[in-house]
């Protein structure tokens, strides 16, 4: 198939700078100044800054094309601008990975967390990829595979202050702890290490996904713990849409920023397709590795009802006798 980019919002008056859907805002522009959003009024951040010096976003005013320097820079302005909008109380995951650049480690996650200011570094949680790339040819016999990532977690105000609610799953071996007292009525905290397959070629690229989306899952346990109903969302790179997605499913209001306009059809889409919240076993360490996998998988099967859904919705948009089809960062005309 012969792709050629297309940029749908060319001389289109109704993709303009801001997207509302359904309780969720995007506004198209950069998060190093959030000047829409009202000092102190945001209750809980979540997202997955953009990959240093790896992947192009498909805009020259993106983050991450630069020295490693001035990558870290621009993300203490976009951290420094969530901290004036949180309330106090507040909570911000950052989910980010290490990187390898020409035999060098940049160890991107701590960078992050030694350069915050205002905000207070409270938790690390773990990201267990259990479908991770393997190490590339250079380092395949040098290294460990790389099968997580960080998840940062930082609050703004006293320790006392921010909600938590603790996800947990049935004990699975309860009847063979005769310790009563070790098992707590409500079930077993999953803990700070969850298990979350990432998306892998084709399906971001047959749904039209981001090319860093990251998974739904991941996003609704932080919400579960870190929010109530109708409380508001802020991711400052929402790429896709996943967070939004997410919080218009677990009835959170949402807030995006994303810079580069030619997602505006994606994001909308992306907000408005069917999704469920799964079960906690899902993604809890022990329950989940055990549990059935492949294309009975409930995220599997998510996949292809909003395959279905996308062309109810007129999202393919008929040309001069072809097609126009999302790809995984732009439009895409194919024939």
């Amino acid at each position: 198939m012969n792709k050629i980019y297309v940029d749908v919002t060319k001389n289109n008056p109704s993709l303009k700078d801001m997207l509302t859907a359904d309780n969720q805002t995007v506004y198209f522009e950069s998060s190093e100044n959030m000047f829409r959003v009202p000092k102190d009024s945001v209750d809980f951040f979540i997202t997955s800054p953009p990959y240093w010096n790896l992947k192009d976003y498909g805009d020259p005013r993106q983050i991450g094309i630069s020295s490693y320097d001035a990558y870290l820079a621009r993300l203490d302005a976009v951290w420094a601008e969530c901290f004036r909008v949180a309330k106090q109380g507040a909570v911000m995951v950052i989910n980010v990975n290490t990187r390898r650049y020409q035999k060098k480690f940049y160890p991107i996650p701590f960078d992050i967390a030694n350069r915050m200011k205002g905000w207070t570094f409270w938790d690390h949680v773990i990201w267990y990829i259990p479908n991770a790339l393997p190490q590339p040819n250079h380092y395949q016999e040098r290294l460990f595979d790389n099968n997580f990532e960080s998840c940062l977690v930082f609050i703004k105000g006293k320790a006392d202050q921010y909600t938590f609610h603790k996800p947990r799953v049935p004990q699975k071996y309860a009847e063979a702890d005769p310790r009563s007292y070790k098992k707590n009525p409500k079930g077993r905290c999953l803990g700070n290490i969850i298990r979350i397959p990432a998306y892998r070629p084709p399906n971001v690229k047959e749904m039209g996904y981001h090319v860093a989306a990251y998974p739904e899952e991941l996003v609704a346990f932080f919400l579960e713990a870190y929010t109530n109903e109708n409380e508001l969302v802020l991711d400052p790179f929402v790429g896709s849409g996943t967070t939004l997605k997410v919080c218009r499913v677990m009835k959170r209001r949402g807030i995006g920023f994303e810079i580069n306009r030619d997602f505006y059809l994606l994001i909308k889409a992306r907000i408005l397709e069917n999704w469920a919240v799964p079960s906690w076993t899902d993604i809890d360490l022990l329950h989940s590795s055990t549990m059935e996998t492949g294309s009975f998988k409930p995220r599997k099967v998510q996949f292809q009802k909003n395959m279905k859904l996308r062309h109810v919705r007129g999202l393919e948009y008929e040309s001069k006798g072809q097609t126009l089809l999302f790809d995984s960062e732009k439009n895409v005309e194919s024939d």
